[in-house]
């Protein structure tokens, strides 16, 4: 089994969180709106050494606070698709939480489009279908305190941003960027991905349910497999854990290099 290919650290892109010269596998994280590397700092010390651990920072956040946003889909994944291109030399795979599933579903595809080798294994996490994301919900477009509220109800940012106007003014334009990009995005039926696809969620999340969450299995004509928590919208912190072993288990199969 070869072994992924070193990166440069310095790609502004993409935060290393730990890389592993030796991985047998890469896994890029696509964290929610307005989120950046710190979403999944918490799975360092929980995934196997041997995997590359990495997420996807857009420009508007972190390091990159000064950068002007993305706002439109098909304008992010070409972008991704140039960036990352370094990270896709070897064996490597895609998780993509929220807002950040439906990027990481859509550069998938668009790699496959372009006659490259898309991901071994996507992984989704508290997202809907492609084919039922809610474009017309118009979030992006809330004002403040709306807006505000709608995150607090699904956990994705601390009360104590939100309920600050200074320190949510810092996260907001990145925030709406991110949903914009999420809400905007033209769903284009084509042919499903080969990349088998394994779902996250949770039974009182308000925004997935289990058919909008089954309905990912139309995306792929490999294996699908889905994992029900009990919980709301932040069981992706609260069952944090069990979710890092599940993909750790399926980075790690026979099944995942056998394409």
């Amino acid at each position: 089994m070869t072994a992924v290919t070193p990166s440069s650290t310095n790609n502004p892109w993409i935060a290393r969180l730990r890389p592993a010269s030796s991985g047998q596998v890469r896994l890029i994280c696509f964290p929610h709106a307005g989120g950046g590397g710190a979403t999944f700092r918490g799975w360092v010390d929980v995934l196997p050494k041997d995997v590359d651990m990495c997420v996807v920072r857009l420009p508007g956040r972190e390091s990159r606070l000064r950068e002007q946003q993305v706002r439109k889909m098909d304008e992010l994944v070409a972008t991704l698709a140039s960036a990352l291109d370094g990270l896709l030399d070897g064996r490597y795979a895609f998780f993509g939480y929220c807002s950040g599933a439906l990027t990481a579903f859509e550069l998938a595809r668009y790699l496959t489009g372009s006659g490259r080798r898309g991901p071994e294994r996507l992984f989704v996490c508290a997202c809907p279908s492609p084919r039922l994301v809610l474009r017309d919900s118009g979030v992006h477009q809330l004002p403040p305190p709306a807006l505000a509220e709608h995150l607090k109800a699904l956990g994705i940012i601390p009360a104590t941003i939100l309920d600050d106007p200074g320190l949510f003014a810092m996260f907001e334009d990145s925030v709406r960027a991110d949903y914009q990009v999420y809400e905007t995005a033209t769903y284009l039926p084509t042919e499903p991905l080969t990349s088998p696809i394994s779902v996250f969620g949770a039974d009182r999340d308000p925004s997935t349910n289990v058919p909008v969450l089954l309905d990912w299995r139309e995306e792929t004509s490999a294996g699908f497999t889905l994992r029900l928590f009990p919980g709301d919208h932040s069981f992706f912190e609260a069952d944090r854990t069990a979710i890092v072993h599940a993909v750790a288990d399926e980075l790690t199969s026979t099944e995942l290099g056998a394409r």
